[in-house]
């Protein structure tokens, strides 16, 4: 695991993107970038169609699975692995495995708040 306080890049990169889900297009956007760190980016489709509420960023050293906290209305890193003795693949499906389980906590948070919402009606 990396500890996300050591990264330059990721803080100011969290604050440059906007207050909600992107789309793939500017997930791509990111991951073509002529940033020299950032070697790559790939989007993991949200609960809405179109647009990506998870996504992986591959960067030198690291690689961090960036997520739209909905409760909070910001993006922030979940997880961050080092990527340095990976292939191609196995760190994608790491970055999958990672996106997965907040996926299915995020859900889980959202039906609790909406049951939480329905029982004060």
């Amino acid at each position: 695991m990396v500890d996300d306080s050591d990264s330059e890049t990721t803080p100011s990169f969290l604050s440059s993107l906007p207050d909600q889900p992107i789309t793939d297009d500017v997930v791509k956007q990111i991951g073509e970038s002529d940033h020299p760190k950032i070697h790559g980016a790939m989007g993991f489709p949200g609960s809405t169609p179109g647009s990506i509420e998870a996504f992986l960023l591959n960067m030198e050293e690291a690689t961090h699975v960036l997520v739209f906290d909905s409760s909070e209305g910001r993006w922030r890193v979940y997880e961050s692995f080092d990527n340095t003795d990976m292939a191609h693949q196995e760190m994608i499906d790491h970055a999958t495995e990672i996106a997965n389980d907040w996926f299915a906590e995020s859900l889980a948070g959202r039906v609790a708040r909406a049951e939480d919402a329905d029982s004060e009606l």
